[in-house]
């Protein structure tokens, strides 16, 4: 007999309300948690589990669903399908794996897939086009690399957006070009973010729908139940979740935020016409800077290895500030991409410019990313009530000693990269996410870095600045409660307590136990995943 009455039970419950986890039952009538109990209450209550289908899972380890505060679903889901390069060890490797995926679909319009890492690829940063012109001569490609702020292209792609040796470069941004002057195979931020749109623009609702399901599907997969979904890196198009959301295949709760190019009024026409419990506007997204490893973000001093340069805000400080102003006084949640420490700074003095013109209001600005801060900055989180929302699988994955940070932004800046446990202390509040498709989907690799701040390699030893690790519990909750909190979603998401919305999952291990344990983080397996207390993936 089907019953709208569950109970799973198991001896590691985690309700992301306290370190402390119960042996069991957590109750779901409907699509709601009913009541978390332990097995000594339930005993004293013999009806409280009456009628109730029992899913045991006992040593297993039962948690809210995983909020991802920063994704871009529609371009990880072209990735999914068209080809990710993550972990491709050369130019040639990826060029050779792509044409034998796509070798048998002469018909396909684009290939548009990429995660391609530099480090990986020997320092490589502007592939050449003429690697790929071997394998697709007549298929325009576009493979974003893995920061999303560049793509290598073919000779087709070029020819089809009219690119040629005579085109300028747009502003902020530039095509690659040989000694001689012919284009090189690369794009950089104003030229990537212009090709990018423009081919989204060919691409219909339908389509995009269609390539989304992969992103949703991984995201059950990985006990993912609610994603901020990010504008400014491939498609944001609303519409497209919209017809899953219509046909009942949208099993993973979307929070988006619109560019904030796209106008007041439109934004929040946009709050306005999504706010399902499935499918909503959060508010606004916009961007500041680059990033430092591309020499584009916005710096309080020189970078380390460019005397001279120290990049530039994308919009002049004073404007900036006027705009936050305006949609904070518009009751807009804003969303700021600032990876540099100039940056940062820039994103709280506006936030604070325009709490005392107007009050606080009780939105949930945050800033993104946070790659480098000024020490005299982190308090700054706490004191304003805004989110900090970074991504610890950013932080360096290889070659600890090697990596560019150390010559791009020295030892002094190097202190304050990625700064968790301050930013903790401070009083912000963390909001965890992957910024998928730059890194992998999997929660359980952001909560490895996080927890040791150490690279696959085990380095360093001890962990980089290791002060900044959190504990696994700040690391859960930040994963889970943080993302709810940030997308004002508190109050139904993100901890299992009577009330909440059933949003669950069953992990494999017991995570307090392993998080240190890098091959068994990385392996890590969800047996279930619930959304509105329905089964969305089951192992």
């Amino acid at each position: 007999m089907m019953t709208n009455k569950k109970a799973l039970k198991s001896k590691n419950i985690y309700t992301a309300l306290s370190p402390d986890l119960i042996n069991g039952y957590v109750i779901l009538e409907g699509n709601k948690i009913k009541e978390v109990v332990t097995l000594e209450d339930a005993g004293k209550k013999p009806g409280m589990l009456d009628g109730a289908e029992i899913l045991s899972y006992e040593d297993h380890f039962i948690m809210p669903g995983f909020c991802d505060f920063h994704t871009h679903l529609l371009s990880g889901a072209m990735l999914e399908q068209d080809g990710i390069l993550r972990y491709t060890t050369s130019p040639e490797e990826a060029a050779r794996y792509l044409w034998e995926k796509h070798k048998d679909n002469p018909q396909k319009k684009w290939i548009l897939g990429g995660a391609w890492d530099p480090i990986l690829w020997g320092g490589i940063q502007e592939p050449s086009k003429e690697i790929l012109d071997q394998y697709f001569p007549d298929t325009p490609v576009f493979l974003v690399n893995k920061e999303c702020h560049g793509a290598w292209v073919n000779s087709k792609l070029l020819e089809v957006f009219h690119i040629s040796r005579g085109t300028p470069d747009p502003e902020n941004g530039y095509y690659s070009r040989t000694l001689e002057g012919e284009l090189g195979g690369y794009v950089h931020e104003g030229a990537f973010a212009a090709i990018q749109n423009q081919i989204y623009e060919r691409m219909s609702d339908r389509e995009l729908a269609e390539y989304a399901v992969s992103s949703v599907a991984l995201a059950n997969r990985y006990g993912i139940t609610s994603v901020g979904d990010v504008a400014g890196v491939g498609p944001l198009r609303e519409k497209a979740y919209d017809i899953l959301e219509k046909e009942n295949r949208l099993s993973v709760r979307i929070n988006f935020y619109a560019l904030m190019d796209d106008g007041m009024e439109s934004i929040k026409e946009k709050m306005n016409v999504y706010d399902s419990p499935l499918l909503r506007c959060g508010g606004t997204k916009t961007f500041i800077d680059g990033t430092p490893q591309g020499y584009t973000g916005y710096m309080l001093e020189d970078y380390s290895d460019r005397p001279g340069l120290k990049g530039s805000p994308l919009v002049e400080p004073e404007e900036f500030i006027k705009r936050i102003s305006e949609f904070h006084k518009e009751r807009i949640p804003v969303r700021i991409h600032a990876c540099g420490d100039a940056g940062v700074r820039l994103s709280l003095d506006a936030y604070e410019k325009a709490f005392a013109d107007q009050g606080y209001h009780g939105l949930r600005h945050s800033v993104e990313h946070i790659e480098s801060i000024a020490a005299e900055d982190i308090v700054r989180f706490g004191e304003l009530g805004i989110v900090a929302s970074v991504q610890p699988e950013h932080m360096p994955k290889y070659d600890f000693v090697n990596h560019p940070f150390h010559g791009i932004l020295g030892r002094e800046r190097m202190k304050h990269c990625w700064p968790f446990e301050s930013l903790r202390r401070s009083g912000a509040i963390l909001a965890f996410g992957t910024d998928y498709p730059v890194v992998d989907f999997s929660p359980f690799r952001g909560i490895y870095r996080a927890v040791t701040r150490m690279t696959n390699e085990g380095e360093p030893q001890g962990g980089w600045n290791p002060s900044e690790r959190v504990s696994i519990h700040e690391a859960l909750r930040a994963y889970t409660f943080g993302g709810a909190y940030g997308a004002g979603r508190e109050g139904e998401l993100g901890t299992l307590e009577a009330g909440k919305l059933a949003d669950v999952i069953v992990v494999d291990k017991n995570l307090f136990h392993c998080a240190e344990d890098r091959e068994a983080m990385f392996d890590m397996q969800v047996l279930l995943t619930m959304v509105n207390g329905e089964i969305v993936y089951e192992k």
